[in-house]
This record gives C-alpha cells, sequence and structure tokens, in this order.
C-alpha cells in the first residue's frame, strides 16, 4: 500500500460524504412534491424525440451518480441503466457549447432510462424544466419530473427532494450532470 487513495477508493468517500449530507440535511432543505403538478408541464414534452440528441449512443449511467440516488430509498431509479438525453430548442446552446452553462428559463432536459443499448422503448423517463426565478432557488429553480417510459403519464413532478438533493452536487453546472456528454462533447465546450 502507496499511501495513494485510488479513483474508485475517491468517487466511494464523495459518495459516502454526499448520501450522508443528503440524508442528514439536505433532504430537509427541499420541498417534497408527490402529486403531479400537471399545470406547470411542458406541453410539448411528448415530442422530446424531435429534440437535440446529446449522447448519439446511449450511455451506462456513470457509478458515482447511479449511487447518489442509492441513498435516496429502496428503489434506484439509475442503477445498472443505460441513457439517452434530449434538450430542447431554448436549453440547447447552454448544454452543447457553454462548459459552465446557465440554462434559460424554458429549457427541458428529457433522460430516457434505458434496460440496454439496444432498447428501443425507455422503461421510464425523468425531466428538469427550468423554470422563473425564484420557483426553486435551492436547486437552480429547476421542476423535476418524472414519467412513464411514452411521456403521457406524469408520476411525480415538482421540487423532488430525491432529485433536489443530487443534482445540488452540480451547482457550478448549473444543477446538471453532464456525466453523459462524450470526451469530444467536452473538449468543445467554452
Amino acid at each position: 500500500m502507496t499511501g495513494k487513495l485510488s479513483i474508485k477508493s475517491v468517487l466511494w468517500i464523495l459518495v459516502l460524504i454526499v448520501a450522508a449530507f443528503s440524508a442528514s440535511y439536505g433532504l430537509q432543505k427541499y420541498a417534497v412534491s408527490t402529486k403531479p403538478d400537471k399545470a406547470s408541464t411542458p406541453n410539448d414534452i411528448s415530442q422530446y424525440k424531435s429534440w437535440t440528441l446529446v449522447n448519439p449512443t446511449p450511455v451506462k449511467m456513470e457509478f458515482a451518480v447511479a449511487q447518489l440516488c442509492a441513498a435516496m430509498g429502496p428503489h434506484n431509479p439509475h442503477r445498472n441503466k443505460f441513457i439517452s438525453v434530449y434538450v430542447n430548442e431554448i436549453g440547447k446552446q447552454a448544454m452543447t457549447t457553454q462548459l459552465t452553462p446557465t440554462f434559460p428559463q424554458g429549457s427541458v432536459i428529457v433522460k430516457e432510462k434505458l434496460d440496454s443499448v439496444e432498447s428501443q422503448s425507455p422503461e421510464l423517463l425523468t425531466a428538469m424544466v427550468k423554470r422563473e426565478k425564484g420557483y426553486n432557488p435551492k436547486s437552480g429553480d429547476w421542476q423535476y419530473l418524472v414519467l412513464d417510459g411514452t411521456a403521457s403519464n406524469v408520476k411525480k413532478s415538482g421540487k423532488l427532494a430525491e432529485c433536489s438533493s443530487c443534482h445540488v452536487a452540480y451547482q457550478s453546472t448549473d444543477y446538471v450532470t453532464r456525466t453523459y456528454l462524450s470526451d469530444e462533447a467536452r473538449r468543445q465546450l467554452k
């Protein structure tokens, strides 16, 4: 043993710190909405497949990010899943060109949860909608949504603690993880 920590060890330490923070403090900071707020759900969200596909090939959910959700309860929607991410025209520039993005109000990001790289139909969708200033200041004014795989049934919507407590770790990128960006796409961010 040389006394140096491996990257895997450092990631585990970070996961444990964030999980402990979320469990002891993070959840207290956020309002929890369990009823879908359909009035504030964008009407065009079901058209997300016509938006910009951020990662052309589905990518496996990054292990450290998936583990953040494990602390939130018995069902981890990210574990052993592949994702494809779409962004609407309003959020496209922030997502694809800005190193430290500021997403404008009206930006919508949809993440498909897929069982495998070959999956044609998502089992679940999660979405983020950038709302007006003051809507959710502790989470960058993002509204979080969980939808069925067809985008026709909103299961949860609002200032969801289970989403907010993980996304708070990505404050420098306007609470958006972007771990799914390819190396080439990352090099083009300015």
